[in-house]
């Protein structure tokens, strides 16, 4: 007579034996790309970063590890494999997406339905000058006042790769929209998150958009 429970607790802890050697590859490959600056297998350890995503969240969390930890190695390696890509991309064809918290509580913006805040170039933040270094260069900028706004952008400027600045869990879902729509695109994570008055390297930004065209 078939052991039917037998047989499921051996494919059950085949299952499990199979995950904790991935996630012990995926933590190996993880902590010697950082160590050596070098990226190995981008896409495996973003494939198992995606599989195990929740148990990884609260893992990371339970161990102490920077909060977000995994949705930022995720990002980095998804930035990693985009790079050839986006250096193919002209400047023409490339969009710029800054979340709306960047801007500052007086900020004089006029929300517009279909492209989002405009800027003013007012002066309170570091906005409007990043505005003008992308219009040297042709580069669409949009102001968006939440993620379902991503989707009308998209349908409206039609862009080949997009720089997104974000929080790392916005920078994750936002990367998984780009992965499905097959569009390259960068993530720059703000230095300080929240609702109002977030903060950001503009710098880092700026980097990010004029990666050179091969």
């Amino acid at each position: 007579m078939i052991d039917i429970f037998g047989i499921l607790g051996i494919i059950i802890a085949t299952i499990f034996l199979l995950i904790v050697l991935l996630l012990i590859i995926t933590i190996i490959l993880i902590s010697y790309s950082a160590k050596t600056k070098k990226v190995f297998f981008p896409r495996f350890i973003i494939f198992v970063l995606d599989l195990l995503y929740h148990p990884l969240k609260i893992l990371t969390e339970k161990i102490g590890l920077k909060k977000g930890y995994i949705d930022i190695i995720s990002n980095d390696m998804r930035n990693f494999i985009h790079y050839k890509k986006l250096t193919k991309i002209p400047f023409e064809d490339r969009i710029l997406l800054l979340p709306q918290c960047l801007r500052k509580i007086n900020c004089p913006s006029i929300l517009d339905s279909a492209k989002g805040f405009q800027c003013t170039k007012c002066g309170k933040c570091g906005i409007g000058d990043l505005i003008s270094f992308c219009e040297e260069r042709n580069i669409k900028v949009f102001i968006v006042p939440g993620g379902s706004f991503v989707k009308k952008v998209i349908k409206l400027a039609r862009p080949k790769a997009i720089i997104g600045v974000g929080c790392h869990v916005e920078l994750r879902e936002a990367s998984l929209v780009l992965d499905y729509l097959k569009i390259p695109g960068r993530g720059i994570n703000l230095e300080i998150d929240g609702c109002i008055e977030t903060k950001v390297d503009y710098e880092k930004i700026k980097k990010a958009l004029i990666i050179p065209e091969d």
